[in-house]
């Protein structure tokens, strides 16, 4: 008898949403594996969670107080959970792509922010 919720039902999306909204670094990356891969303006990085904070302040200090609006929040084709979303901070939107783990229930494998 199979007594799990089904994946992906438990994923913390209002949770990142808000941390987004409030620029709280921490809080995101509180939510991902460690360590995770960070894209941020298409330079790629592993980093520890310490690290990847520090990486996060830095786009949250050279964009701050952006709106954060989920456009996706699902599964692809592949089956991998994916959530796509706009930060948006005036008139400049930013595309953020949020991949989950197949391999850590509810962690956060991967963010991209930028095209």
């Amino acid at each position: 008898m199979f007594l799990g919720a089904p994946v992906g039902a438990d994923l913390p999306y209002a949770e990142i949403s808000n941390a987004f909204e409030k620029n709280d670094a921490s809080q995101v990356i509180s939510f991902c594996e460690n360590p995770v891969l960070l894209i941020v303006d298409n330079v790629e990085g592993i980093y520890n969670q310490a690290q990847a904070t520090m990486v996060l302040m830095d786009f949250f200090n050279k964009h701050p107080n952006g709106a954060f609006n989920y456009q996706f929040q699902g599964k692809e084709a592949d089956e991998d959970i994916y959530s796509a979303a706009i930060y948006a901070e005036g008139p400049q939107k930013i595309n953020i792509g949020i991949y989950f783990s197949s391999e850590a229930p509810n962690k956060i494998q991967s963010i991209k922010l930028g095209d």
